[in-house]
């Protein structure tokens, strides 16, 4: 069945064509700190500051350096990641209000068009990917090649955040990285952050706001998503 006629793609004006905001630039880094546990099994640093933890107490990867250079469009800065994920959901592109209409709040998403029948809609989507406003989403569109070879475009009504990925530390194991850890689990006090996770309730298919794209957009029978890098890369 033929999706119903969609929106052609809006012209970008110059003013709208900002940075991608979560994307960390050359001049920001991961900065090398140790990782130590207190008596408690619960990870800290050797040189801890108060800003590393959140307001739950939660460690999160500490960086450094300056916002020059180039963006690194395959990667998420920690704090601005955080910025657009807690709390009131924002577009990862241009930190404004996402596209919201009757049928919930805009995500575009990778998806492997390869193995599509895994997923069926509705359907619960944990995601470190922002929501996203129309513009900005056909912006990633035009400048994404992973997004080319197949994305998914989705609605929710509600998207609570629900855990952290970031490193799992162990005091007789090798740290274990891209861990994700839901809120309640005890390994919360074993791991560094660095991705706010949100989980998509409910996601219904938007096979409209995008039809008029010219990459493959997964159908109705559903995608296997890939959140091993983010939708801009």
């Amino acid at each position: 069945m033929q999706p119903p006629s969609a929106p052609s793609p809006p012209e970008l004006s110059t003013a709208r064509r900002s940075p991608l905001y979560i994307a960390p630039f050359e001049g920001e880094f991961a900065c090398d700190v140790t990782v130590l546990f207190d008596e408690n099994g619960h990870v800290y640093f050797v040189d801890e500051r108060p800003e590393d933890r959140d307001v739950d107490g939660l460690l999160w990867e500490r960086w450094g350096g300056t916002p020059t250079g180039t963006l690194d469009y395959a990667a998420h800065h920690p704090g601005r990641q955080c910025e657009v994920m807690d709390g009131q959901p924002l577009c990862g592109v241009c930190k404004g209000a996402p596209d919201r209409n009757k049928l919930g709040t805009l995500w575009l998403l990778n998806a492997d068009e390869q193995t599509q029948k895994i997923l069926t809609f509705p359907s619960n989507i944990t995601t470190a990917t922002p929501a996203v406003c129309v513009s900005c989403a056909w912006r990633a569109l035009r400048a994404c090649r992973e997004l080319q070879q197949g994305f998914i475009a989705v609605r929710v009504r509600e998207a609570p955040v629900v855990g952290v990925r970031g490193t799992l530390y162990s005091p007789t194991e090798p740290p274990l990285p891209n861990q994700v850890v839901r809120f309640g689990d005890d390994a919360l006090h074993r791991l560094v952050g660095r991705q706010v996770m949100r989980e998509l309730r409910n996601a219904e298919l938007d096979e409209i706001t995008f039809a008029a794209a010219d990459f493959p957009m997964a159908g109705s029978a559903g995608a296997v998503l890939s959140d091993r890098r983010p939708v801009w890369g």
